[in-house]
């Protein structure tokens, strides 16, 4: 991938995942990225290592950032 662009097209139109949202980092946004990765890290507790959220999410959190290709 190339661009978040990229990333929701193909989330989209690979899977179908949020088609309403504009792709899965956008339903990330829309959801936020504390809160993304306070639900990913309940789903990691109940079931297991593959909910964990990726270490450039919480990078991102930390820094108040959210996916964009500005």
């Amino acid at each position: 991938m190339r661009s978040v662009a990229d990333a929701n097209i193909g989330a989209i139109f690979g899977w179908g995942f949020a088609p309403h949202h504009g792709g899965t980092l956008q339903f990330i946004n829309a959801m936020g990225l504390e809160a993304f990765i306070t639900r990913s890290c309940e789903l990691a507790e109940q079931y297991g290592e593959r909910f964990q959220p990726a270490q450039i999410v919480l990078d991102m959190a930390a820094k108040g950032e959210v996916f964009s290709d500005d």
